[in-house]
């Protein structure tokens, strides 16, 4: 356990989303709150209801590719009928109907056509209209949510809900919606055309349904578990490649490779092995239907033929009628069963899409923990006093966090907290800039209490450097102007210049224009940390709250870095983690954190003096930092040898740099 080690994860109590615990209706939830292995019920009015206003937006681009669906049903289901008429001229001989009745179907497969075209574009138009919308508004909440809820959600599963989640929503509101109308419609029409064309034959037809409806009772029930199940295994099976890759080192290092393999392939069985169900159910049922369509086909024919044996069908024309009749009736029988073929294939999507809608209106119907009040006040200006009048905090109740925390800091203050791991030093960071709410006392700025400043104005004074500095992918320009986007070009260069990073940045290949990878990856930890301070000088923040990073990096850097920590520091009240010694001497005062209390305050003397926490930790870091610079000092062989003879704290390099 490092001196300064870092605090315990924030909101790493929690349970559920927004901190609350769960309830019996969460139990098959994951560990973060969030359901993603729940494929959701095939209706959820709720989520439906919530979804209409989104396309009352948009209605004449979904009126128009409603109506075009009509049209192009109505068009389908009046060509059987004249195909009917058709036969019946052709069987009778009067070939001016028929080219009449030709030339009709070719309009009508024109203005299908039509239709078609424009419910297609219409459409598409609209759905990418929704997409932006739903990802924009999903990403403009998510942004405002508080630290709480991104300690509870995982990275993948944010994602998740602002890429697949809003497509499959997307898919619903346009094609998904208007499909399910059309087919319903279609449906009706076909049933009112079956009955008024003729009533005996449409009966035959009906026939069939029954038993269709239950085979497919059962298979959506059957059906529902095999999909549910495939969502779970590839769930498990991604979790676990993604673990793997990212902590490859760690795997390589340990030679967990073939233990590795041999999980992955057993998920990987399992995921196979689900996907094969969940194939052959979804291959079997449309066999079913197309048996029913066959069946429901050959019933029509044998009825209508034994009409034909028995009947009045003496005359010709009579004939003629009958062989129109059961053309158009086969046809009919085709179409009749095209909707229900379309639900079927949609059954899961719809499914997807109810499972996402509920995901992503929990999102939206998250609310912010902390919110500005109505009467809250700008601050124009900042001197940088600081109060901790008393606060406590917990992250569930129960189990305390920092206790009865009392320091008054006077503008121009470097405070270094320091404690063993857990003692609470990140959260009191983290409260200062109002990443959390204190649950009890109060913190001040200047006399104000925060929770009456508007969280923007409060943030626009405050700057924060993190233990690991993360840079965005873009230019080392647009990083170093993150906060401060109107900066000009030497107002960039005079911050960079201010803590030594203009000179490294200057060999780039393109200088303040190369362009970094994510996370910084093509520059090394210390100049990533050198542009992390840039940024914040740039903003020029009056508090600044620094997590000082741990890694260790070479002597010549490690005096930049100091240099660089010192001007960052200067004239401005400064809360920081502190990981170096270098830093917690030159500190105006040392805040001892013990179980989340001050244990003890004072200057590195004085502390010293008292011979308590600090001084105790203050040693084993002192030694540990003697024995890495011995070793810096040392031939590599020297330190191998040393270590062999068992001369461990001449040669051993501190951890993490401390």
């Amino acid at each position: 356990m490092g001196m300064f080690g870092g605090g315990a994860g924030a909101g790493g109590w929690s349970t559920g989303i927004g901190g609350q615990a769960m309830g019996p209706h969460r139990a098959s939830r994951n560990a973060d709150g969030w359901d993603d292995d729940n494929l959701g019920k095939m209706y959820d009015a709720e989520v439906v209801k919530r979804l209409v206003p989104y396309l009352k937006d948009y209605k004449l681009l979904a009126s128009m590719a409603f109506i075009s669906m009509v049209v192009q049903a109505a068009t389908s289901f009046i060509q059987p009928l004249l195909i009917g008429y058709t036969v019946k001229a052709g069987v009778n001989h009067d070939t001016e109907r028929v080219y009449w009745m030709l030339g009709i179907m070719t309009a009508l497969a024109v203005i299908g056509w039509g239709a078609a075209f424009t419910q297609q574009l219409s459409t598409a138009w609209m759905g990418n209209r929704l997409l932006l919308r739903l990802r924009t508004e999903m990403y403009e909440h998510m942004q405002g949510l508080s630290l709480s809820f991104y300690d509870e959600m995982e990275v993948g599963r944010m994602i998740s809900r602002l890429t697949s989640d809003v497509t499959v929503m997307q898919e619903l509101l346009t094609s998904g919606s208007l499909t399910f109308a059309a087919d319903i419609v279609g449906l009706a029409i076909v049933v009112v055309v079956l009955l008024i064309y003729d009533w005996q034959l449409a009966l035959v037809t009906f026939a069939v349904v029954p038993p269709l409806v239950a085979v497919m009772v059962w298979w959506s029930s059957h059906a529902r578990k095999a999909f549910v199940e495939v969502r779970v295994k590839i769930s498990a099976l991604y979790g676990t490649l993604a673990e793997n890759v990212s902590g490859v080192r760690a795997v390589q290092s340990m030679s967990r490779e073939g233990e590795n393999s041999r999980r992955f392939d057993q998920l990987n069985q399992e995921n196979r092995n689900a996907n094969v169900w969940a194939g052959l159910l979804s291959a079997a049922i449309m066999p079913v239907i197309e048996l029913a369509v066959s069946i429901a086909m050959a019933a029509v024919i044998i009825w209508g033929g034994y009409r034909a044996l028995h009947g009045n069908a003496a005359d010709t024309g009579e004939i003629a009628a009958l062989f129109g009749v059961l053309t158009a009736f086969t046809i009919y029988v085709g179409r009749f069963f095209d909707p229900i073929r379309d639900l079927v294939l949609q059954y899961t999507m719809l499914q997807r899409a109810m499972a996402g809608g509920e995901r992503i209106f929990e999102v939206l119907d998250t609310k912010a923990r902390i919110v500005d009040r109505e009467d809250a006040i700008e601050l124009d200006h900042v001197d940088g006093r600081v109060d901790f009048d008393h606060v406590d905090f917990h992250y569930v109740e129960g189990v305390p966090i920092l206790r009865d925390v009392d320091l008054h800091v006077e503008p121009g203050e470097t405070i270094a907290f320091v404690g063993h791991t857990g003692a609470g030093k990140t959260t009191i960071t983290s409260l200062v800039s109002r990443g959390y709410e204190v649950t009890g006392g109060a913190i001040r700025i200047d006399g104000h209490d925060i929770r009456d400043v508007k969280r923007r104005s409060l943030t626009r004074h405050m700057g924060v450097v993190l233990q690991t500095p993360y840079l965005f992918s873009g230019t080392v320009r647009e990083n170093i102007a993150y906060g401060r986007s109107d900066a000009t070009d030497e107002e960039v260069k005079r911050a960079a210049k201010a803590v030594g990073a203009d000179e490294f940045i200057e060999r780039l290949p393109q200088k303040y224009d190369t362009v970094l990878q994510q996370r910084g990856q093509n520059v090394s930890i210390g100049q990533r940390q050198l542009i992390s301070f840039a940024r914040a000088i740039l903003a020029a923040p009056r508090i600044l709250v620094l997590d000082e990073a741990t890694a260790y990096v070479d002597t010549q850097t490690e005096v930049i870095i100091q240099k660089a920590l010192r001007e960052l520091l200067k004239n401005r009240t400064s809360f920081v983690i502190a990981h170096r010694l270098s830093t917690i001497r030159e500190a105006t005062r040392i805040v001892v954190l013990d179980q989340g209390q001050v244990a003890e305050i004072g200057t590195h003397e004085e502390l010293l003096e008292k011979g308590g926490i600090y001084a105790n930790l203050y040693k084993m870091t002192y030694e540990r930092e003697q024995a890495a610079r011995a070793e810096s000092q040392l031939g590599e062989d020297e330190a191998v040898a040393r270590r062999r003879r068992g001369d461990y704290l001449a040669a051993q390099p501190a951890a993490g740099g401390q």
